[in-house]
């Protein structure tokens, strides 16, 4: 059930009252006064319980709670005490969203209904769950500086689809496509990867690379439309604190079986590093650069009744058999600079010749 459906639960029944004006009950510990009215007293109650809910559900749905650098306990307890200066929705949206800030993994966040739109324009259009009880990707081209640098990655440019800027160069003798990803969350990146790479095999190339460098990551099926790409099968598993292992496969017939090499960095971050860690876990392809970030958990939405959202790393990306990626990133095949990883990918090509 969508925001909009839940939006019209919580809005349809309000409670009957048989006496309209009661003697009005504690609210938030503070002693009834005759000045307080009923309705502002269920009002209170109200956001204290919307309060809880989305407290709990970081308490029982992410996925491990000891990895945190906050207790959360003590957390929910610190802003719960001061649910006692809240008086309206916007204040409590601030609250929670200061809150969600405490988690600090840069996934999990809470959001308030008029923001809704463009948070999932950022992580994706995910199935949101309905709860009943009462980074952005920036994208963009990853440049490097040329000092130093045989080979500057857009003088290989010569055409683009889209955000996936891709050219050939040589190596050794060796014609060599070169494909750019600067993020898995734009509309429309896993296809033209797959257009790009078509394109390159027709103009010859006996090797690919494929540079993720700079790369934020995006949405989990983006990162398997674009290994389905290079190769098919189950690639990865969803780590979770609350049910048996969920298996990922790659999405697509491949479109190529050529050599394949990724250039990483310490920037390529959630969906990228599971896109480059199963490429080099099922041997399809040779990583270059330095470790990536190491921050791969994977984000699922929960829709509240009041049209909010709470997009919680309910779980943590894994390679099908092995240790998660979270907290130690893919270790580089051929461990160079970022700044050399381009040219040594391309040395690379021409020394396996």
């Amino acid at each position: 059930m969508g925001a909009a459906a839940a939006l019209l639960l919580a809005s349809c029944c309000p409670p009957a009252v048989a006496d309209p004006d009661p003697e009005p009950p504690a609210v938030y510990g503070v002693a009834p006064s005759r000045a307080t009215t009923w309705t502002q007293a269920v009002q209170g109650r109200t956001l204290l319980d919307r309060f809880d809910s989305a407290w709990r559900l970081v308490d029982e749905r992410y996925w491990d709670l000891a990895s945190l650098e906050v207790d959360w306990q003590e957390v929910g307890d610190r802003y719960r005490a001061r649910m006692s200066e809240v008086d309206d929705e916007d204040g409590l949206y601030d609250l929670l969203e200061e809150m969600y800030d405490e988690i600090g993994d840069d996934h999990s966040v809470f959001v308030r209904p008029s923001r809704v739109d463009e948070i999932r324009r950022l992580y994706g259009d995910l199935p949101c769950l309905a709860v009943f009880d009462a980074q952005a990707s920036t994208g963009g081209a990853y440049r490097l500086s040329r000092v130093g640098l045989a080979l500057d990655p857009d003088e290989v440019v010569t055409d683009a689809i889209g955000v996936v800027a891709y050219g050939m160069t040589d190596a050794g003798g060796a014609a060599v496509g070169y494909v750019r990803l600067p993020d898995l969350a734009t509309d429309g990146v896993a296809a033209a990867v797959r257009q790009a790479v078509t394109r390159l095999q027709r103009q010859g190339a006996e090797a690919l690379v494929l540079d993720l460098r700079g790369n934020p990551g995006g949405r989990l099926v983006t990162m398997m439309q674009v290994a389905g790409v290079f190769t098919r099968g189950f690639l990865w598993r969803a780590v979770l604190s609350w049910s048996l292992p969920v298996p990922y496969p790659a999405f697509g017939e491949p479109a190529t079986d050529l050599p394949l090499y990724l250039l990483v960095d310490g920037g390529v971050n959630s969906a990228a590093e599971g896109l480059a860690g199963a490429l080099q876990d099922n041997g399809r392809a040779m990583v270059v650069g330095e470790r990536t970030a190491g921050n791969v958990e994977a984000v699922l939405p929960f829709c509240l009744r009041d049209g909010s959202q709470a997009w919680i790393a309910t779980g943590v990306l894994a390679p099908l058999l092995g240790a998660t990626w979270e907290g130690r990133g893919v270790e580089p095949d051929v461990v160079v600079p970022p700044a050399e990883a381009l040219d040594t990918a391309l040395r690379l090509v021409g020394e396996d010749r």
